[in-house]
């Protein structure tokens, strides 16, 4: 091997990621309400970026029922109660020592927003620098407060402590979950009625039961800041015509301060120039990067329609198996860049509103000239499901045969397995009923 030490000179071409190229890739991904509160913030580091928020509440017009309609004024000064203030304002009524009463209200600030408590009890005590028993005794304390189950460290914990608050007792049901809860929840229910000596209508009957009680007790005490759908294109159909439209009227506009610029222009200091040549080149970045995102975007859009104009005209059911690198390839861009534009962004249509990704799906073969997307095939598996004798359920082997013979649908089990995942229905043996 010959090896030998100087000089050499080699070219190369790197892809280099600049801070810049990198936040207007992630520009593309936000989604509107994203977007606005990115330029919220940006103003903060930058007193040269002038943002005007715009009328939010400018949405299209909506057809208003007596089914949707709501009165502005009934939420006029409502505030949320916390699952943490809801539980300390029931301590505030008890007679407690000091200590339990640090050890509960430490306790409670462990609780995650479903209620649960994740934290070990001799992990809690070290933290606290008291014993175990203290705190097993706090627990249980906090698990006799509103709501039920609360304070639970598991979900079997959670749903024993609701049973065992009922007025009427279940001792069925409080068996199964104390004494079998991992063979009940995986439905090995013919092993629990020999073992218990019952009938399989009988565990079915807890089964229902069960389905009424809270899994998390902490759920209704959520509150927050609400999460609202902002549709980003709005498209309508007209005899037989669509036509779109981006819905950024309500995004907030951004500006270079001039007035502000102006003021320390005629600084002699050459660290201030500095700083405002450097703010000035943020500014004008960001105002690119926002004109570069709606082009982009409005490009995938109009890809998007122009594949899938059947299902804008006549409706989901006549969606075309489409995939990114489709578009990507028609427009001449990255694939990603597909994946990042179409990331948190809705559409509405004459049909509803729909995810930009909902209009990408695998192609699937037929037993006819036209192939059939994954989405298709999700939805005539969906329906075959609900439809279903439940108490003879299909199996994955048999809603393949279905397809094929009765939709003309090619598809592997294994495929039905990954779309039964995918649209979180449980298997054939979970989904039986059992009935006298």
């Amino acid at each position: 091997m010959n090896m030998q030490t100087g000089l050499f000179q080699q070219q190369s071409l790197k892809l280099v990621m600049t801070k810049e190229l990198t936040q207007a890739i992630t520009l593309l991904q936000y989604s509107s309400l994203d977007l606005t509160k990115f330029l919220e913030e940006q103003t903060l580091e930058n007193p040269l970026l002038d943002v005007k928020p715009t009328d939010f509440g400018r949405p299209k017009k909506m057809k208003v029922t007596k089914d949707t309609y709501t009165n502005p004024i009934d939420y006029i000064g409502k505030k949320e109660t916390t699952l943490y203030e809801h539980l300390l304002t029931q301590l505030s009524y008890m007679r407690l020592n000091n200590k339990k009463k640090r050890t509960i209200e430490y306790i409670i600030q462990l609780l995650d927003s479903n209620g649960y408590l994740y934290f070990p009890a001799d992990e809690i005590a070290r933290d606290l620098n008291t014993d175990t028993d203290t705190v097993e005794n706090a627990i249980l304390f906090i698990q006799s407060l509103d709501p039920i189950g609360v304070g639970a460290r598991n979900l079997q914990e959670c749903l024993f402590l609701q049973l065992q608050a009922l007025p009427n007792r279940n001792s069925l049901a409080e068996i199964i979950i104390h004494d079998h809860f991992e063979r009940f929840a995986e439905k090995s229910w013919k092993e629990i009625a020999k073992d218990l000596n019952v009938q399989l209508f009988d565990i079915q009957q807890v089964f229902d039961f069960i389905q009424m009680l809270q899994p998390r007790p902490g759920a209704a005490f959520h509150g927050g800041e609400a999460h609202y759908i902002v549709p980003d294109f709005d498209i309508q159909v007209e005899n037989g015509m669509v036509t779109m439209s981006m819905q950024d009227s309500y995004l907030p506009k951004v500006s270079l301060n001039l007035q502000y610029y102006n003021r320390f222009l005629e600084d002699k200091d050459s660290q201030t120039k500095s700083y405002l040549q450097e703010k000035v080149d943020q500014c004008q970045w960001i105002m690119r990067s926002l004109e570069q995102r709606k082009l982009t975007l409005q490009n995938v859009m109009n890809e998007i329609i122009n594949r899938q104009l059947d299902f804008f005209i006549n409706g989901p059911a006549l969606l075309k198996p489409m995939i990114m690198s489709e578009v990507a390839d028609a427009l001449e861009i990255h694939e990603s860049t597909v994946s990042r534009a179409v990331k948190d962004k809705f559409v509405q249509t004459p049909f509803g509103i729909f995810e930009m990704k909902y209009f990408f799906s695998r192609n699937i073969q037929t037993t006819g000239e036209a192939d059939t997307s994954s989405t298709q095939v999700k939805n005539v598996m969906k329906q075959m499901i609900e439809e279903e004798n439940k108490q003879k359920p299909l199996s994955d082997q048999e809603i393949v045969s279905i397809l094929e013979g009765e939709h003309g649908i090619l598809v592997s089990r294994r495929t039905i397995a990954k779309y039964r995942d995918q649209l979180k229905i449980p298997s054939s043996t979970k989904r039986k009923r059992y009935c006298k």
